[in-house]
């Protein structure tokens, strides 16, 4: 298995907290003393962080815009009147965070579709295979290829790895394109790369597998992506404890 593979599962189980306590001790060690190591440790992080956020920011935002919509009570200038308009807007302002605290309740319980659930989970694998050297005066095709995926040109990276596939076939080379259909929408050629990953190679048979239940939760095939992940979650790898959280997302 390629040591960075070996390192990112370490990491991604160690962020699940999934490891055994001689892993973990072992991964810690090796925090300390390997820069690189730290910094994919941190660049995986601070992902997770992200997502929480931008996830808490948009039910935020939801949250301000419902309470921005409630009405508002017009003023009556009468004495007598006064204690009336108090109790009304007392009475109103309860309601409406009762309501307000209903809807969140619901927002935050709401089943999200399986197309926001995809985005929510998908994230183009990383160039771990062949990472680029910038500054090349003459690039092969292999490296234009490479640097293509890394740049987010996935087009132009889609092309030149079926170029390349024709010629030899590569593990990493399947999961990249696999990843560039995906990005572009094109889930049935997607599938296509990550099947013929998981039947002729030993390597990211897992990897292959999630990216390819994610193909079918794009297309709202939920049930054959539950099988995928349901699947996956049994197995000891890192991408089981995903396959497990995605499937509790599933309702």
């Amino acid at each position: 298995m390629n040591p960075n593979l070996h390192d990112i599962d370490l990491i991604q189980r160690y962020l699940d907290r999934s490891l055994t306590d001689t892993e973990k001790a072992s991964l810690e060690e090796r925090l300390k003393n390997e820069p690189v190591l730290k910094t994919m440790y941190l660049e995986h992080q601070q992902l997770i962080k992200g997502i929480r956020y931008s996830y808490l920011q948009t039910r935020l935002q939801q949250l301000r815009a419902l309470e921005n919509s409630l009405p508002q009570i017009a003023p009556v200038k009468k004495g007598k009147q006064v204690w009336l308009v108090t109790y009304w807007k007392q009475a109103t302002a309860i309601a409406a965070s009762v309501a307000l605290f209903a809807i969140a309740f619901m927002l935050w319980n709401q089943s999200a579709t399986p197309q926001e659930l995809y985005a929510g989970h998908f994230k183009a694998y990383p160039n771990v295979f062949e990472p680029i050297t910038r500054g090349e005066a003459n690039p092969s095709k292999r490296t234009e290829a490479f640097a293509a995926y890394e740049a987010g040109n996935y087009t132009k990276a889609a092309a030149l790895f079926t170029e390349l596939l024709a010629e030899k076939e590569e593990a990493g080379m399947l999961m990249l394109l696999g990843n560039c259909y995906l990005v572009l929408g094109n889930t049935a050629e997607a599938r296509n790369q990550f099947i013929r990953l998981i039947n002729d190679f030993d390597d990211l048979d897992n990897q292959a597998k999630w990216y390819l239940g994610l193909s079918y939760l794009k297309e709202g095939d939920v049930k054959t992506a539950q099988l995928i992940f349901q699947e996956l979650s049994n197995s000891e790898f890192s991408y089981s404890a995903r396959a497990r959280k995605l499937l509790n997302e599933i309702r």
